[in-house]
């Protein structure tokens, strides 16, 4: 099916309390694969991804995965519904946006092509992650292909000990793909996504042991199941997890939003090497916080609440890279995560791109 023009169309969110980021268009690529949370079955809960456009005419080729129960795959887009195994064409005008959504698929391993850089959102609307009873909705901008990488150092959900993660990975149209996760080896199959669960919340390495082409690397994202115990405090929430590769020396986050401040609790979690521990600082002061050891190559990491300050400079004063990753939270009610660098908080956007997407 051709479609060779396509009206502007918005993806939004119906939980007034997410916090949304975007990737500078360095950030932007040619190819994505899809990767989200399932649809849970339930009437209101909705997985979808959106294709927006940075420059004008721009050709998106979309390519739903194959389904092993067709009855089930309802794909639908602009109120015409497609089908699993499909292949789109179409061209977007410049920060147009095309918006897929289903209530019965997984979306994960749809592949997108397109012949100028453009962003891939994904979405899942009134979702439910794990057996917690707290319902929210979830949405992180995706790492084109040419940013995935091989090594990954996943940390645990601060205030969510007893709740934990889950984690999802996909390789692409890559084969022969073998992953370490935690010690244990699985096995990737080509545009189908490997679902990991962490219920004791503890850090994770996850690395690539084997792969057939040279030049591959995994997309990795780190969901936040729902809370299920009085005492934990999270909600559904999704992370794009940065390969190291992609570690940088110095990162800065904002607290702009008053209504943010007075709501939420909000950490940022630091993973490092042990020996670059003393070069770390937090608005030019020392981190004093208890590390946890990840299990390998020397990895430790640790959760620093923010708070205090509107702004924050997190850096090492030796030029080390390292990792850090946003998490916030109100109790029992929602959350959200995202990688603290190659991203800025809502208040200091200013692209076209996340305007339609997020706004129009």
């Amino acid at each position: 099916m051709v479609f060779s023009s396509l009206r502007s169309a918005s993806a939004s969110s119906h939980d007034v309390c997410s916090r949304a980021y975007g990737l500078g268009s360095d950030y932007l690529g040619l190819s994505y694969e899809v990767l989200l949370w399932p649809p849970d079955g339930h009437g209101e809960s909705e997985a979808s991804f959106s294709v927006v456009a940075a420059s004008a005419s721009t050709d998106v080729r979309v390519q739903f995965p194959s389904s092993s129960s067709q009855d089930d795959c309802m794909i639908m887009f602009s109120g015409v519904r497609l089908d699993c195994g499909q292949t789109i064409d179409f061209t977007l005008l410049e920060a147009e946006t095309a918006t897929f959504a289903s209530k019965t698929t997984d979306l994960s391993g749809t592949l997108v092509d397109a012949s100028m850089p453009v962003a891939v959102f994904v979405n899942n609307s009134r979702v439910t992650i794990g057996p917690g009873n707290v319902i929210d909705d979830i949405g992180e901008q995706l790492f084109p292909v040419s940013a995935w990488d091989r090594q990954f150092i996943v940390a645990p959900i601060p205030d969510n000990n007893q709740s934990g993660y889950s984690l999802r990975l996909t390789s692409g149209g890559a084969g022969n793909v073998s992953v370490d996760i935690a010690g244990t080896v699985h096995h990737l199959e080509p545009r189908q996504p490997l679902t990991v669960d962490f219920l004791d919340n503890r850090p994770t390495y996850v690395n690539v042991t084997d792969i057939e082409d040279a030049a591959a690397g995994v997309q990795l994202i780190q969901f936040v199941r729902g809370a299920t115990v009085p005492a934990d405090s999270g909600a559904p929430a999704a992370l794009v997890v940065p390969s190291v590769d992609r570690f940088s020396a110095e990162y800065r986050l904002n607290r702009d939003d008053e209504w943010f401040d007075s709501q939420y609790t909000e950490y940022v979690s630091v993973v490092t090497r042990r020996s670059d521990v003393s070069g770390l600082r937090l608005n030019a002061a020392d981190l004093y916080v208890s590390w946890l050891d990840v299990g390998t190559e020397d990895w430790v990491t640790a959760a620093v609440r923010l708070q205090g300050s509107k702004h924050f400079t997190l850096q090492h004063a030796g030029g080390q890279p390292f990792g850090a990753y946003s998490y916030g939270y109100q109790r029992a009610h929602c959350a959200y995560a995202h990688p603290a660098g190659a991203s800025l908080p809502i208040q200091v956007i200013n692209s076209l791109i996340i305007y339609a997407l997020f706004y129009l």
